[in-house]
Formats: C-alpha cells, sequence, structure tokens
C-alpha cells in the first residue's frame, strides 16, 4: 500500500472521528504537558465523583449533580482553551424575563 494510500485513509480516520467525538480528537492531538494536565484534572474530578458514590451510594453523584451540590474542579485554563470549553451562562429562578434575555442574547452572540 502507497504512502498516499495510507495518508488518505488516516485523514479520512481523522475526520470521522472529529465528527463522532470532536473533544475527543482534540485530547488526543493535545501536547504531552498539555495531555497531562488534563489527566491531572480529570483524575481529581473522577476520585470526587467515587468518593460521593462510596459514601452515599451508586448513582449519588448524578443525583448531586441535579441537586445542584456536585461539585468539580474547572479544568485548567489551558486544557479548558484546548479543548473549546466555554463557561456555561447561569439561569435562575429569580431572574427577570428581561436578565434572561440579556444571558441568551449574550449566549447567541447578538
Amino acid at each position: 500500500m502507497s504512502r498516499v494510500s495510507i495518508s488518505r485513509r488516516l485523514d479520512a480516520i481523522r475526520d470521522a472521528a472529529e465528527r463522532i467525538d470532536p473533544i475527543a480528537l482534540r485530547i488526543h492531538r493535545m501536547p504531552d504537558a498539555l495531555r497531562m494536565r488534563y489527566d491531572l484534572w480529570r483524575t481529581e474530578c473522577d476520585r470526587i465523583q467515587n468518593e460521593i458514590e462510596r459514601e452515599h451510594g451508586s448513582g449519588a453523584s448524578y443525583a448531586a449533580y441535579l441537586e445542584g451540590t456536585f461539585v468539580t474542579p474547572e479544568p485548567p485554563r489551558e486544557v479548558a482553551k484546548a479543548l473549546g470549553l466555554v463557561v456555561a451562562p447561569v439561569l435562575t429562578d429569580s431572574m427577570s424575563l428581561a436578565e434572561v434575555a440579556e444571558v441568551y442574547l449574550a449566549m447567541v452572540g447578538e
């Protein structure tokens, strides 16, 4: 098989992977030092989740997430940038319709 054929096949695989899971491909493409920071962050998040599950039973971390009490550390700034993560807007019950509209407009960029 020629090098051109192998390169085309690898490009097709990468394109498919990007369509299926773009974050996984971004993680795969991270430089080693950045990947190490990502792995440390994920390990800490997993530790917190496992601790909740161990103390309160299976599904407890998901229940805590739904209640708004499941808190994990933010990813390092460089990791968030490499993954294309953005801070999600927060809406609360106490916000007026005008405040919600303002958040929405900021989110969609208009």
